[in-house]
């Protein structure tokens, strides 16, 4: 059913949408009194939403949904109609014991709409969509190589499932040519192991063929203007090399809009969780939010620099008194990344002193 009444002129009217693939379930919230002015549904089209925002006139006009497989889309969509638009994570949305025991996509919609009252600590950001393409030659790259892990465990599995046993110096923990040519040549004694070792195989080949044309796209992005200088400034460090970094870039794309070196690690998620009460402060691991694939990355790099640069040795050491070494590596991560965030906002060549910085500790 839906509210038809118009809205006048500088009112603010908060909408929620729960969006699914075809429609937007749709509650309009008026600011200053807390009334709901429309519920309906709502095509993901422009003219559909044309429509609907006719009914408030002038208003100033406040959205937000959930982050999922409608992507960024809409959020532009909305964002060029003059609908300032926001995207929230499904982890920030509160929760209530009423939630859990009813739930609709009217009720849901409505949560979206309360929070303009009640704004988490930070939305989704939003890349423009030239920022989101050249993202997703990383990402894909990423699922590449994940895939290609698989195929090669499966075929461990298979030669384990079945007894066979490479020779000695093959090579097998390694995945040496020595091995791979074994793989191709040994005899199974069946036909139908046969068959199927080799499409495994084949599929492995297809997917390291893959890997490497991805690679060469994301190392040709690399040399263009707009990564060329910040990309070469980020290879200087010691263990950061032109993945790396271009997974630092495309992931953290805008470095400037993180004031402080305290939210480019939390957007990482590369702080640490807190259970602190009653005077007492407990720290956990840390809250693994944002892209895995970069912070696996900067933890790879961080072994690097460890070992090559003295400053980040004698850091590492510090920090790894009374601690595990891969607790203290991670911390080291961090502060690479905030080493990468400063050399790209201030487009300055490293310089430790930022690693040690008061707000990077």
């Amino acid at each position: 059913m839906e509210n038809i009444r118009r809205i006048s002129a500088e009112r603010t009217i908060a909408l929620g949408l729960d969006v699914d693939l075809a429609r937007s379930t749709v509650v309009a919230i008026d600011v200053a009194t807390g009334s709901i002015e429309f519920e309906g549904h709502v095509a993901h089209t422009e003219q559909a939403w044309r429509k609907v925002l006719k009914r408030f006139p002038d208003a100033a006009l406040w959205a937000c949904y959930e982050a999922g497989n409608r992507g960024f889309g809409l959020c532009r969509m909305l964002r060029r109609m003059g609908v300032d638009c926001q995207i929230v994570a499904p982890s920030a949305m509160p929760k209530s014991p009423v939630h859990k025991q009813t739930k609709n996509d009217r009720r849901d919609a409505l949560a979206l709409a309360q929070l303009y009252f009640n704004r988490p600590r930070s939305f989704v950001r939003v890349p423009t969509e030239q920022e989101e393409a050249d993202r997703q030659l990383m990402r894909t790259r990423i699922q590449l190589v994940n895939d290609k892990v698989r195929v090669m465990n499966r075929i461990k599995s298979f030669l384990n499932n079945y007894g066979f046993q490479p020779p000695v110096g093959k090579g097998k923990a390694t995945w040496s040519k020595a091995f791979r040519d074994w793989l191709k040549s040994f005899d199974t004694g069946h036909p139908g192991l046969r068959t199927a070792l080799d499409a495994k195989l084949r599929q492995l080949d297809f997917l390291e063929e893959e890997i490497r044309r991805i690679t060469a796209e994301i190392t040709a992005l690399s040399r263009t203007e707009a990564y060329h200088d910040r990309c070469q400034r980020l290879c200087r460090i010691r263990g950061v090399g032109t993945l790396t970094a271009m997974a630092f870039l495309l992931e953290v794309y805008r470095p400037h809009e993180f004031s402080t070196a305290e939210k480019l690690a939390s957007h990482l998620g590369l702080t640490q969780c807190e259970y602190s009460s009653g005077g007492k402060v407990r720290r956990g691991h840390i809250t693994h939010w944002g892209p895995s694939h970069l912070r696996r990355l900067l933890v790879e790099a961080a072994w690097i620099w460890v070992s090559k640069d003295e400053n980040a040795r004698q850091r590492y050491a510090s920090i790894r008194f009374g601690k595990e070494r891969k607790r203290a590596i991670v911390a080291m991560a961090r502060r690479l990344a905030i080493a990468m965030w400063a050399m790209t906002v201030k487009e300055q060549d490293y310089d430790y002193h930022w690693v040690k910085a008061p707000q990077a500790a």
